[in-house]
């Protein structure tokens, strides 16, 4: 294990970037996503062509994910080999609130908007996600834990999903690899964790002092 503290700082650098931005900075407007020229590309191309491109960009977007950024191009292979692709309509609930996750999500194309049900049952939107954002890191991790907020598709998404069985799996076929997710899995987490009890506490009113007479 590299102990190097810069190495250290490097790190909790990385792991402080766009999930934790994206879940504590109010939405933005929604640019335009336009996914029709891959899909072109991949209805043109040539059959012998199409899967070894399809596989070239899966790795490349892993790559500029935060979790998986510090991963080897070999290493990005495998896992791009166990994900798993789904396709989301506008509107459509990605997870809801109240459910038990199943995996863990890198937004891929689209946008993904972050709600949670207040005590009237009204939903208030929270925060919307971009491209590579990633959110369920828990679900992966196999905690038993009960989602607090829904996220739904705003226009086409395009996720790739990454369940606890997938990281089983490259635990047994691929234990380094499957390693270095973890480390990255938990070092996230617990950044996110520190972040949002610190955003807890500034908006924590301060309770009145006693004036001494």
């Amino acid at each position: 294990m590299n102990t190097d503290p810069k190495h250290e700082s490097r790190l909790k650098t990385k792991l402080t970037l766009s999930g934790v931005k994206e879940l504590l900075l109010p939405p933005r407007a929604i640019p335009n996503s336009d996914t029709w020229a891959a899909r072109a590309r991949a209805l043109f191309g040539r059959p012998d062509t199409v899967a070894s491109e399809r596989r070239r960009s899966l790795e490349d977007f892993l790559k500029d994910v935060t979790l998986f950024e510090d991963l080897r191009r070999g290493d990005l292979r495998r896992l791009a080999r166990i994900v798993h692709e789904r396709e989301y309509h506008d509107g459509e609930y990605i997870c809801e609130q109240g459910k038990p996750g199943a995996a863990l999500f890198a937004l891929r194309h689209g946008l993904v908007e972050i709600v949670t049900r207040s005590s009237s049952g009204q939903e208030v939107a929270v925060a919307t996600l971009e491209p590579p954002s990633t959110f369920e890191e828990w679900a992966a991790m196999g905690t038993q834990s009960t989602r607090v907020f829904s996220a739904r598709a705003r226009g086409p998404v395009s996720l790739l999903a990454l369940g606890k069985s997938d990281l089983d799996a490259l635990m047994v076929n691929f234990p380094l690899v499957a390693n270095k997710v973890l480390m990255s899995l938990a070092g996230l987490m617990a950044t996110r964790l520190q972040t949002l009890a610190y955003a807890q506490y500034l908006n924590e009113p301060e309770e009145p002092q006693e004036s001494s007479q």
